[in-house]
């Protein structure tokens, strides 16, 4: 059954159409609004954003617009081919809900005023973008198969003006629809994050991020982003004019900068420049990177390479990834087993071309064996044109598969922000674009982003220096940590580091003392490594011999209030994004009894790794550094079906206290309390059960918030069955609240 049509009208539309006193961009609530006096088109890039929702919508052969691309396909086809794929399209046959796509916008709240003239521009926008879409597949679809049939337009004018009529005709039809266009404002957790749960909710098949945004990855619904078009330099968009100038001059200033510090590594080769940036630039920011490109080709080799972060790549899932590759690789190699000779090559020769050199895939092992060319002819059939041919193929294929669908992409990121696994930052010079230096986590305009930047440079595997670019300001600075916060402030970065690190230690260490753990859930994200990162804390916490629960409690600025009600546990551990983390960071110094740590900092406290420096709130980090020290636990390897089971020979099992099992006994000096305190016994000790006094059976059932409830003295309503009275039932007072009988029996 279908989804009910909804359709959302306030009025707006209308009132902007008989009103001529007031535009769109001068309307009261678009002047409060914190774009400045930026178009509502221009700041919310409402042509890129249409566009790029249009290319990522699911045009696969399972839903009703990817089969009106075949219908559209087989009209210029032969009648039996036509025939046989309007017979698949009846018994494949997609219902239709009414709409052309559902997208949903999402709003953060000093932007919500514009989110209804931004609603009726996206449906105009999306409508228009779509259109161009099914036109260009249709002028694609003409053109393919007139070069295929080696046949010119003018051998057969009738037939082919009847074909594109009847195309023209579906387009149309289908045009009538409208996008459904709906509004996430009051999100689930942070408004940093793309919220999937609410967007589920009318089966949103893309989410419109707009503002400022963690980059938290999503799997599976895809996620466009529009950060807003930041007005620095008199130029709206940073591309051209005085934006230009602008990245010209902190282009000539990081070179003169680096005539005056030493450029060279330890080992003489020219460093590396890595970008990163505050989101509001993304859509000037390859500006910049061209300019630096355009120096480095004119011979001023001051950097060996400029390095540019990116938007990380989203872990969709097998579904989701699967639908995408069908959307952007439609009809496979030549455009369908249909379209090839008798030899099994394409009728075209650029065809064979870029199917016989279409890109490999690696398969998940240590040392790959095997790579075959993806949508190749040479998967169907041995054929002379490709030399990669191979009789076991196809066997060979089926037994990869799962292999590769049990590997998963972790984003190597700095700040949010993606960079290549193999990037060596000692070889590297940070240059951060962006205005504020505020990281002081106890003040509510801090710069979070730049925040975990710095925490994660600041580590002994870090670059060399840190710089920072102001476009507004136009002042390169190349002694970031040294410098103040703010104009206000005489407070240096690296003295907000510093503290921020030492009351991070101060809670680790409090948190070895405590008995009941409890998971603090702070994102909607459902990411691979998400999902491993909860598994991992959990196992851990247990492994410890300590007691875990899990808590989803919504937003997080509530949540102080929620969890003052659960006065048995001793800790816990925040798994969100590190902009919510950061926020967090002030309730939990002002609101919060008990320490709030991150996962990182949870494992040093259960001694699973050493307080060495190295300091990240981001899920991939966290699994990549286990990895890379040799921290593996055995029973998550079992719960992932043993995808990693090659190399856990390779590896260590650590426990709370090292990788020394006989030490879990010996007492540890706690800087809290000042003395020696006995270590958590490790759950993982395996003893001879039938040794035990009850020999292994289940003889008393122990729990940790029923042990704190009794020692409480209010206990809430208690039952006391069995020792109140009991009486017999009696009729009571009939009526409502006003008049329960008194009136009438004072009457007779």
């Amino acid at each position: 059954m279908s989804t009910p049509r909804i359709m959302f009208d306030d009025g707006s539309r209308i009132i902007k159409e008989t009103t001529t006193s007031t535009s769109s961009n001068e309307s009261p609530s678009s002047i409060q609004s914190s774009r400045g006096n930026v178009s509502l088109e221009v700041y919310y890039e409402v042509d890129r954003v249409a566009k790029e929702v249009v290319e990522k919508l699911d045009w696969s052969e399972n839903t009703v617009r990817g089969q009106l691309i075949q219908q559209i396909e087989s009209i210029v086809e032969d009648t039996e081919t036509s025939k046989s794929k309007k017979n698949n399209n009846k018994s494949n046959k997609v219902e239709d809900d009414g709409f052309l796509c559902r997208i949903a916008l999402q709003f953060p709240d000093e932007l919500l005023a514009d989110a209804p003239d931004v609603s009726w521009l996206m449906e105009d926008a999306i409508s228009n973008a779509y259109r161009d879409k099914l036109l260009l597949l249709q002028s694609q679809s003409t053109l393919q198969h007139t070069k295929l049939e080696n046949k010119e337009l003018s051998t057969d004018s009738t037939q082919h003006q009847s074909s594109s009529q009847q195309q023209q005709e579906l387009i149309n039809k289908h045009l009538q629809q409208l996008p459904l266009i709906f509004i996430l404002g009051d999100t689930t957790y942070g408004s940093c994050c793309p919220d999937e749960i609410s967007a589920n909710h009318l089966n949103a098949n893309i989410i419109v991020h707009y503002g400022y945004g963690c980059l938290s990855p999503t799997e599976v619904l895809p996620v466009v982003y529009a950060f807003g078009v930041c007005n620095f330099g008199n130029s709206i968009n940073g591309g051209g004019g005085e934006g230009n100038k602008v990245w010209k001059e902190c282009v000539q200033m990081v070179l003169s900068a680096t005539n005056e510090a030493n450029s060279e590594t330890r080992d003489g080769e020219k460093r590396k420049l890595l970008i990163l940036y505050e989101v509001k630039y993304h859509h000037a920011i390859n500006e910049l990177k061209l300019q630096f490109d355009e120096e480095i080709s004119n011979g001023d080799q001051k950097f060996q390479e400029v390095i540019l972060g990116m938007i990380p790549k989203q872990q969709l899932n097998s579904e989701s990834s699967r639908q995408l590759d069908e959307m952007q690789n439609r009809g496979g190699c030549c455009g369908g087993e249909d379209k090839a000779n008798d030899d099994g090559c394409c009728s075209s020769t650029d065809q064979t071309a870029a199917c016989c050199n279409s890109p490999t895939v690696e398969y998940a092992s240590e040392e790959p064996t095997s790579a075959q060319p993806s949508n190749s002819c040479c998967d169907v059939k041995d054929t002379p044109c490709c030399n990669q041919a191979n009789q076991d193929d196809t066997e060979q294929q089926k037994e990869i598969t799962p292999i590769v669908e049990q590997q998963q992409y972790i984003p190597r990121t700095i700040g949010g922000l993606e960079i290549p696994n193999d990037l060596d930052l000692t070889e590297c010079t940070l240059l951060y674009i962006g205005d504020d230096l505020n990281i002081d986590s106890s003040e509510k305009n801090a710069h979070t982003r730049l925040l975990h930047i710095l925490l994660r440079c600041s580590a002994p595997d870090g670059p060399q220096a840190v710089w920072s670019y102001s476009p507004i300001q136009h002042q390169l600075n190349t002694d970031v940590l040294n410098s103040p916060i703010s104009s206000t402030n005489d407070t240096s970065l690296s003295t907000i580091l510093s503290r921020t690190l030492r009351r991070r230690f101060f809670l680790l260490n409090k948190t070895k003392l405590a008995n009941t753990i409890a998971i603090l859930i702070g994102t909607t994200s459902n990411s691979y490594s998400f999902r491993r990162l909860l598994a991992r804390t959990r196992h851990r916490i247990q492994s410890s011999g300590r007691t875990a629960y899990t808590f989803a409690v919504g937003k997080l600025s509530t949540a102080p209030n929620k969890l003052a009600n659960f006065a048995e546990i001793d800790a816990f551990v925040l798994i969100a994004c590190g902009e919510s983390i950061a926020s967090f960071w002030q309730m939990e110094r002002e609101e919060m009894l008990v320490p709030v740590l991150t996962p990182l900092e949870l494992d040093v406290a259960l001694g699973y790794r050493e307080w060495d420096g190295r300091y990240s709130c981001d899920f991939g980090d966290l699994i990549r550094w286990d990895e890379e020290d040799g921290i593996v636990d055995e029973s998550l390897l079992q719960q992932e079906g043993g995808q990693q089971q090659g190399n856990i020979d390779h590896h260590k099992e650590l426990n709370n206290t090292g990788s020394d099992s006989d030490s879990d006994d010996e007492p540890f000096f706690s800087m809290i309390s000042g003395k020696y305190e006995q270590s958590r016994s490790s759950a993982k000790q395996k003893n001879d059960l039938e040794a035990l006094p009850g020999q292994g059976k289940l003889i008393e059932y122990k729990s940790e918030a029923a042990e704190f409830l009794k020692q409480r003295e209010y206990r809430g309503l208690e039952a006391n069955v069995g020792e109140t009275e009991v009486k017999a039932a009696v009729k009571g007072l009939v009526g409502i609240a006003s008049n329960y009988g008194e009136k009438l029996s004072k009457d007779t």
